[in-house]
Parts: structure tokens; C-alpha cells; sequence
């Protein structure tokens, strides 16, 4: 895996440091449009995880953290732009922050921040107190909008939280954002609204942890309803049990109170036997949902389980199912049965699947899919070795009214390594499966590969129809590849896509890059020419382009 240090000129790699204000963002990178999944963040020695650490807007090109970024605390992000499309965020985002005074744990400073078009700034304005010890800190914050008089805007924020060597942990936050405030999204917050939170921890050991919290936001707006959530939860884990109870309360505005109980156990009396039960009730209003579940394990081979919905105002649903797995050293099997029953319906399903290996060059299998009154579908897939060197295999899935579904998928590959480094792989396929599910889509596609001393070439050849639509698209690949030195490597790859339609469309892009290796890092030059689409871009002229990348091997 290669981490990117930097990137340069034709804004293909971007590599920048983002500096904390106390905020979790969104903090604006310099280019927007980046190229999605592309990035990488790391903050002082910690890899962030996407969706969970933090939240990127690819089209503005803006990032939100999970936690504050504390001031003076670095992000560093790498990521990859869109050639020619991407554009510098020109709207600036200038934070600073003055300590005026400190006086042991605590401190005031003096906060401003200048954003938005350069013509007509934001400016804010106001004061930052902060108190930190080993077990306790907190934070209030109070920032004016554009200050030119009395009736300014304002937000207020107000943050602490504490701990103790007995286990105890707790949090409190209040903010108020008054409604013409404009944009408060730079402090994690809304206009508008008037938000407040508190929570209390108690874990004095491994095996008890107990939690309560509560929420409330509200509008500022004339008549408008607050919300309110409450929770609460208990965990005890020992080395064979494992109990869990939750209660969650939500008052949503003029809406019935809703509450939800949930009562969770896990047992393990032995190392081949597992039972988990969970039973939750959601009630609102004249409505009750109560749901119970039951699943066992035994070993690997066996599960059962059984799932009951009880709703007052829908009826009472029941759902059973077990799953059986066997096997000896040459053949491998699963079957499964499932059973659904309503008040005024009945619905059972089953599932067998077998694999054996009748031979080192031969593994068959066969899948078996029914549902009560809805149809079946019957599958099979051999991989198989029929000649020295030649790998094939072959998979065929026949749906007969199962999920709606009335077709036949098919694919075909083979992998036929000729030689003296000569190698011919490709793919036959028609409504090809993705996730287990079968694509309107019929393709093809083929490759040659020769390897033969410090020589990589490969050309191939791909179509792919669109079953239903008079759409064909075609992708020609060429690469040739040469290693210079044991450190040393240079590549050169041409690509054509064409797309036929009502007009016939053409997209071209060749690419040269070198790569050398030094101890542990790289460094690699690539440029590129690309004729785009005619309809992506009328005047049909070519884009060129380049970059230089710097990483480390670990």
C-alpha cells in the first residue's frame, strides 16, 4: 500500500494540511470535484476511517470530522481530483484565534473567522473560554456575525465533560444559534435552533457498563414543537452470558410519544452450542409492535431460529427457519428451510446447495432455490482443468418465476496460459450475476498477455449490450510495459472506448509513466493525452496532462 506525499501538476494527485480551529468542519480543501473514495486522511499518527471518522462532500470539496479538530491540530489529506473538471475553491476560509489571557487550567481568547465570497465576507467575531484538566474540561464559545450593532446575530455554544477513577464518565452540551445567523455548518450547527444534550456513563469494571442519555432540539421559530429523546442501557457480560436492556423514549413534537424496550441475552454454555434471544416492544400511541426472536447454534453444522411479530393494528407474523451444513473431504453441502406464516397466508421456501471435487482437475457444484407458490431456480458451476494449463469455468443459473425473474444467467471464463509466457483469458456472459442478482447485460471480453524477461505486453477487447436498449459499448486496451532495472520501471498504454447509439461516440486516452523505487519509497511520472467524448466536449480538444507522485512502501 502506497501513501501519497505529494501531488503536483495537473491536478491529478493533491496532497494538503488542514490546521484545527475546534471545530469538526467542515473544513474546505482546495479543489472541489474529487474523485470519490479516492482520498486519504490521516490526523498526527492516526488513519481515519470514511463514514465513521469523518464525512467528505466530494462536489465541494469539503471535509467533517467525527471529533473537533483541536486548534493548532493537523489533518493531512490526500486525494485525487478530476482532470479539467475540478476547480479551485476560490471562497476563502481564514480562522484565527489570540489567547488574551490564561490563568492555570483556563484560558480566553479572542475568536474570528473570515469566509464566503471575497467581494462580501462573513466576519465573526467573539470570545472563546476554555478549562482543561486531567479528568475534566469544558469550553464556551460566543461569536457575533458581521458586529455592527446591538441586534448582531450571534451562536452560543457550551461544552464539558468529566470523569472519575470510579468509573464514572459525563457530558453536557448546549448550543443556540439565533435564526439569521446564516450558515453555522463551519461550527457543527444549524441556524435556528436551540440544541442541548447530556449524557452519564458508569462502567466500573469490564463486565457492567450502564448509560443514560438525553436530547432535546428545538426550533426558534414561533410555534414550532421541540423534540425530545431519552435512553437508557445496561450491558453485564460474564464469560458464558451476556445480558443487554435498553429503553429508548422519543417525544417528537405533536406526534404520540414513542418508546421502544429492548432485552437482549447471549449464552454459551458450551463451546459448540450458542443461543441468542432478543425480544423488543415499540409502542405509539393505540399502536404496539412487539418482535421476538430465537437463534441456535449448534457447532458449525447446525442453526435454528424463529422470529415473531406481534403488531395490534397488522396481525401476527411468524417466521421459522433452519440451516443444516454437512461435508467430507471431497463433497460439501448446505440446505435450508424457511417457513412464513401470516394470520391469512402461508409461505414456505427452500434452498439446497451441493459442491463435490470428483477429481484434482474437476469440482462440480448445484444450487436448488423453491418458494411456495412463487416459483424456483436451478443452478449449477463446474470448474474444471481439461487440458494442461487451460482453466475453465463454467456457471448457469435457470430462474423460473423466482423473484419475479424469468430468464437464464450464464457466464463462461477461461484463463489458458499457451507458453513461453503467452497467456489468452476472456469471459462469455448473459445476465451475469452481481451480488448474487442477475444484470440485464450481455458482454464479452478477451486478453492477451505475453511476459517473457524485463517485456509485459497485453491487449484487450471488451463489448458490453445493454439487454433491452440499442446500446453497444466497445473498450480496446494495448499496454506495454518494460523494467528497466531492478528499480526501474516504463510503461506505455493506449485506450479507446467507443459507445453506438443513434450517433457513434469515441474516447481516446494514451499514457506514459515511469516508475523508480529508492529504499523504501517511489517515485512516479506519468502524462497522459486524452480525446474526451464529443458530447462531454464539443470542440473535441485533447487533454494533456501530468503528475508527479512520492509514497513509501509499508
Amino acid at each position: 500500500m502506497a501513501c501519497v506525499l505529494a501531488g503536483a501538476t495537473a491536478q491529478e494527485f493533491v496532497a494538503e494540511t488542514l490546521v484545527g480551529r475546534g471545530v469538526a468542519g467542515p473544513y474546505t480543501l482546495t479543489y472541489n470535484r474529487v474523485v470519490e473514495r479516492s482520498e486519504m486522511v490521516l490526523v498526527e499518527t492516526r488513519w481515519l476511517v470514511r463514514e465513521s471518522d469523518y464525512w467528505i462532500d466530494y462536489a465541494t470539496g469539503q471535509v467533517r470530522f467525527a471529533a473537533p479538530l483541536r486548534t493548532g491540530q493537523t489533518a493531512r489529506v490526500s486525494y485525487r481530483i478530476q482532470s479539467g473538471v475540478s476547480q479551485r475553491n476560490a471562497n476563502p476560509d481564514v480562522a484565527l484565534e489570540t489567547e488574551l489571557a490564561r490563568m492555570g487550567p483556563a484560558a480566553l481568547s479572542l475568536r474570528g473567522r473570515i469566509t464566503g465570497d471575497p467581494n462580501r465576507p462573513t466576519t465573526d467575531l467573539g470570545l472563546r473560554a476554555t478549562w482543561q484538566e486531567h479528568s475534566r474540561e469544558g469550553e464556551a464559545l460566543y461569536l457575533v456575525r458581521n458586529p455592527q450593532g446591538d441586534d448582531a446575530p450571534a451562536l452560543l455554544q457550551l461544552r464539558s465533560q468529566w470523569r472519575t477513577s470510579t468509573g464514572w464518565q459525563g457530558g453536557f452540551q448546549f448550543s443556540r444559534v439565533d435564526s439569521d445567523f446564516g450558515d453555522a455548518k463551519p461550527y457543527g450547527l444549524a441556524s435556528g435552533q436551540q440544541r442541548a444534550e447530556a449524557n452519564l456513563l458508569f462502567q466500573p469494571d469490564s463486565n457492567l457498563r450502564t448509560r443514560l442519555q438525553w436530547s432535546l432540539q428545538e426550533s426558534l421559530a414561533a410555534g414550532a414543537p421541540a423534540q425530545q429523546r431519552w435512553s437508557a442501557g445496561l450491558n453485564y457480560q460474564l464469560e458464558q452470558i451476556r445480558v443487554s436492556l435498553e429503553r429508548q423514549m422519543a417525544a417528537l413534537g405533536n406526534q404520540p410519544t414513542q418508546v421502544v424496550d429492548r432485552a437482549a441475552v447471549q449464552m454459551r454454555p458450551s463451546d459448540a452450542v450458542r443461543l441468542n434471544l432478543e425480544q423488543q416492544t415499540q409502542s405509539q400511541g393505540a399502536r404496539t409492535v412487539q418482535q421476538t426472536q430465537v437463534r441456535t447454534e449448534l457447532g458449525q453444522a447446525v442453526e435454528l431460529r424463529h422470529r415473531t411479530v406481534d403488531d395490534s393494528q397488522g396481525g401476527r407474523t411468524e417466521e421459522s427457519g433452519v440451516g443444516v451444513r454437512f461435508g467430507t473431504p471431497t463433497v460439501q453441502g448446505s440446505v435450508g428451510l424457511e417457513q412464513r406464516w401470516r394470520e391469512d397466508a402461508q409461505h414456505r421456501a427452500a434452498q439446497l446447495g451441493v459442491q463435490a471435487q470428483l477429481d484434482p482437475r474437476l469440482r462440480v457444484g448445484g444450487e436448488f432455490e423453491a418458494a411456495e407458490n412463487a416459483g424456483q431456480m436451478r443452478g449449477y458451476h463446474v470448474q474444471a482443468q481439461p487440458i494442461r494449463g487451460l482453466q475453465l469455468t463454467l456457471r448457469e443459473r435457470d430462474y423460473q418465476g423466482l423473484r419475479g425473474l424469468n430468464l437464464r444467467s450464464q457466464q463462461v471464463q477461461w484463463d489458458w496460459r499457451l507458453g513461453e509466457g503467452l497467456s489468452l483469458s476472456g469471459q462469455l456472459a448473459q445476465h451475469p450475476l452481481h451480488q448474487g442478482a442477475p444484470q440485464p447485460v450481455q458482454s464479452e471480453q478477451y486478453q492477451l498477455r505475453w511476459r517473457q524477461g524485463a517485456w509485459d505486453v497485453e491487449a484487450g477487447y471488451a463489448e458490453q449490450n445493454p439487454l433491452g436498449q440499442s446500446l453497444t459499448e466497445r473498450r480496446y486496451t494495448l499496454g506495454v510495459r518494460r523494467r528497466l532495472d531492478a528499480n526501474t520501471l516504463l510503461g506505455l498504454s493506449y485506450q479507446q472506448s467507443e459507445w453506438e447509439r443513434d450517433a457513434f461516440l469515441r474516447e481516446a486516452m494514451v499514457r506514459l509513466g515511469l516508475t523508480r523505487q529508492m529504499a523504501g519509497f517511489y517515485l512516479s511520472l506519468e502524462a497522459q493525452l486524452q480525446i474526451p467524448r464529443a458530447d462531454a466536449q464539443p470542440q473535441q480538444r485533447p487533454n494533456y496532462s501530468g503528475s508527479l507522485r512520492m509514497g513509501v512502501q509499508f
